[in-house]
């Protein structure tokens, strides 16, 4: 839980897509990729700061920000020939980027640990019980491949606009449309896992773990009295 909530939150979400398309159209692709990472990065350090624990997600996020802005300076720099554009090579990035993501959650299904299965309890108060049990691991699988799903399906959709349209109309359909799909995929999701967890006894709700995830995170962050 953050310890300061505001509309910047909201500006930091957003900034780095109008920046990249503002200075795309008004200056150039390395204008663009700079500045949008740069605010992303901005963005996760004052989150964090702000209280946000997000433990080795950040520093993950910042060097993979980082390394593919390089990337995509190199080829317009014509430092590295990759045969493309440098537009096509920041975006491949990205593509590639989701289509591993789909991959690797979809091995750990295969494999037996879904990866909502491990996640969930590191993020929410989930009483042991639950955990063991087996619907609630058949439920976590279900919903990882709805991930994988997304992160196929997505790639796929935003590789056959790049190569069919504009740069422009790329960008903002892309940009609309992944926003949108990634909402409704969140909400079924997690509906999908509520409804499912009911018929669990050991499952206290979705409102319950909220609640009381939400307290320790806030014990947590309560300093200790030095005596």
């Amino acid at each position: 839980m953050p310890t300061r909530r505001g509309p910047g939150s909201t500006l930091d979400q957003v900034m780095p897509a109008i920046l990249f398309f503002a200075l795309y159209n008004l200056v150039n692709v390395i204008a663009a990729v700079l500045a949008a990472s740069a605010w992303s990065i901005k963005a996760a350090v004052t989150r964090r700061r702000n209280g946000l624990d997000i433990g080795w997600w950040l520093p993950s996020l910042t060097v993979y920000l980082l390394l593919r802005a390089a990337v995509t300076v190199a080829a317009e720099r014509e430092l590295i020939d990759f045969g493309v554009s440098s537009e096509a090579v920041y975006f491949g990035i990205g593509f590639a980027t989701k289509f591993l993501i789909g991959i690797v959650l979809a091995v750990t299904i295969w494999l037996g640990r879904p990866f909502l299965a491990w996640a969930t309890p590191r993020v929410m108060s989930l009483p042991d019980d639950l955990i063991a049990d087996p619907r609630y691991l058949r439920t976590m699988a279900n919903a990882t491949w709805l991930i994988v799903g997304y992160e196929i399906i997505s790639a796929s959709w935003d590789i056959w606009l790049f190569n069919n349209s504009g740069f422009n109309l790329f960008y903002l359909a892309r940009t609309g449309v992944n926003f949108v799909t990634s909402f409704v995929c969140i909400l079924f999701g997690v509906a999908y896992i509520d409804r499912k967890l009911q018929a669990i006894d050991s499952y206290p709700g979705l409102t319950h773990l909220l609640e009381v995830s939400s307290k320790m995170k806030e014990n947590q962050k309560k300093p200790r009295r030095v005596r």
